[in-house]
């Protein structure tokens, strides 16, 4: 964990804070809804960051959905690189989207790492009325009526997607996915049964009353002892979700380093933490460099998974 005697030793690090730092107006762009869980994530982050900028600093959280995040993350890029419109926002839409989206004004390359500030575990779930039991029940529907079955997610290129992606491949099984710009629209798609089941973060299914039928990670989570792993059913899918901020390439070093610094504080303060907690979120901060290096992997690993599961562009 960070504390403040750990953030100020990073002085001599390189990404320290500079000798003055002049008050602030850093714009959190949340490309999803407001009320989703990363809006949520935003708000519970938006003043502790403020409070890390320093005296003087002004931090609104601004909702630009649509595209599966594209639209958000699209506007940050082409905001000017001068530290004051950050995304905060999943990896994937930064790491993979490019690579399913033609048309996307924006691409891995043209933005930086500001860093990680979370994790988060991705669940397949149904509604309590739903005839799937098991992950099995539901696969054989999908296999005896091709593309009946159908899942929601937050749209293309976003893990949820992927997984789903993912299990029809390992399955052999051909289903519908629906994406949803409103992921509480998609929770009450899911309890009345209009979907058969959603693809999203253990955050937004823990209270909806859904029945868990797998779980994307290596081994099951305490915080879901009944939700067995994607694995455990013969399915091997551990997709785990991240993310954190943005900007857009070519920040002045020493504003790059202010931000990163305050990012840093704001993850290890205790208002946030508490704040993921209430949302059974994970905090896991990463410093620049080692974000940077997780997004470059991911986006590299999305770019094969994409292409060893023949999605193409809308």
């Amino acid at each position: 964990m960070f504390n403040r005697r750990m953030l100020l030793a990073l002085a001599g690090t390189g990404i320290a804070l500079p000798a003055v730092a002049q008050p602030i107006t850093v714009t959190l762009v949340v490309p999803f809804s407001p009320g989703s869980v990363v809006d949520i994530m935003a708000r519970g982050f938006a003043d502790p960051f403020r409070l890390a900028l320093g005296a003087g600093a002004n931090v609104p959280v601004l909702n630009r959905e649509g595209a599966g995040g594209g639209v958000g993350v699209a506007a940050v890029g082409q905001a000017r690189p001068d530290g004051t419109t950050i995304a905060f926002a999943p990896s994937g839409m930064i790491t993979t989207l490019p690579h399913l989206v033609n048309g996307l004004p924006y691409r891995f390359e043209g933005f930086e790492a500001i860093c990680q500030n979370f994790e988060n575990i991705f669940v397949l779930a149904v509604g309590a009325q739903s005839p799937y039991r098991d992950l099995a029940g539901m696969l054989a529907a999908a296999r005896a009526r091709p593309e009946t079955v159908t899942w929601g997610d937050a749209g293309v290129g976003t893990v949820g997607n992927l997984i789903g992606r993912q299990l029809e491949q390992l399955a052999g099984v051909k289903m519908s996915p629906v994406p949803y710009r409103n992921q509480g629209q998609m929770m009450l798609d899911a309890q009345s049964g209009a979907l058969d089941a959603a693809i999203t973060t253990w955050a937004t299914v823990r209270e909806s009353g859904l029945r868990v039928l797998g779980v994307a990670a290596d081994a099951r989570q305490p915080a879901i002892p009944n939700g067995p792993t994607f694995g455990e059913q013969g399915l091997n899918v551990t997709l785990r979700g991240f993310g954190g901020l943005y900007a857009p390439r070519g920040l002045p070093r020493e504003v790059a380093r202010r931000l990163e610094v305050a990012c840093l504080e704001a993850a290890a303060s205790p208002a946030y933490r508490e704040a993921m907690e209430r949302i059974g979120q994970v905090v896991a901060p990463l410093g620049a460099e080692a974000f940077a290096v997780r997004l470059r992997d991911e986006e590299r690993d999305a770019k094969g998974m994409i292409e060893r599961l023949g999605l193409r562009a809308p």
